[in-house]
């Protein structure tokens, strides 16, 4: 897909900032949580959660801290921890799953950031689809797009307060 043909999410102020189809639709839980999908019947879910928090007392916030708490999640798959940058490590993974019964794929992408002396930031991205699309060439090239931006996406380099997801007032009915 050309760059033109996608839009930049700013995730809760720039909290996490990537790119996804022009044509996705997104939808924001007030809490936290968003989900991006192709609108239509049967199609696959990107959903992303972002979670702040602190290394144990006496350890710093490093890159080498960070891929120590993937190397589960790596050696689990059997895959590997992939720098970010100076500051981020992400594993990317498929797992099987299901909903209601029906077989499901999904591919994870867990991303932790340091933010020294002590602060973690984890982005935890998901792109769940029926298990039989999984592998149909559609499905392969829209994930391809999702490892190569979800890859290059930006975080914030400071913990702080983002602002709300906007809602629309309520003396206005539209």
């Amino acid at each position: 897909m050309e760059s033109s043909k996608l839009k930049t999410i700013d995730y809760r102020g720039g909290v996490v900032r990537f790119r996804i189809p022009a044509d996705w639709v997104e939808e924001y839980e007030d809490a936290g949580g968003g989900a991006f999908y192709k609108p239509g019947d049967n199609t696959g879910t990107l959903r992303l959660n972002v979670l702040s928090g602190t290394t144990p007392p006496g350890e710093l916030a490093t890159a080498a801290y960070l891929a120590e708490q993937l190397a589960g999640d790596a050696a689990k798959y059997g895959v590997a921890a992939i720098p970010l940058g100076e500051s981020a490590v992400m594993v990317r993974y498929n797992m099987p799953g299901e909903e209601r019964g029906q077989p499901l794929k999904i591919r994870s992408w867990r991303i932790f950031q340091a933010l020294p002396p002590s602060n973690l930031r984890h982005a935890m991205f998901t792109y769940t689809l029926l298990a039989d699309q999984f592998d149909q060439p559609g499905s392969v090239a829209e994930m391809e797009l999702l490892d190569r931006e979800i890859a290059a996406l930006e975080l914030a380099p400071v913990i702080g307060q983002t602002p709300p997801a906007s809602k629309k007032p309520w003396w206005r009915p539209w």
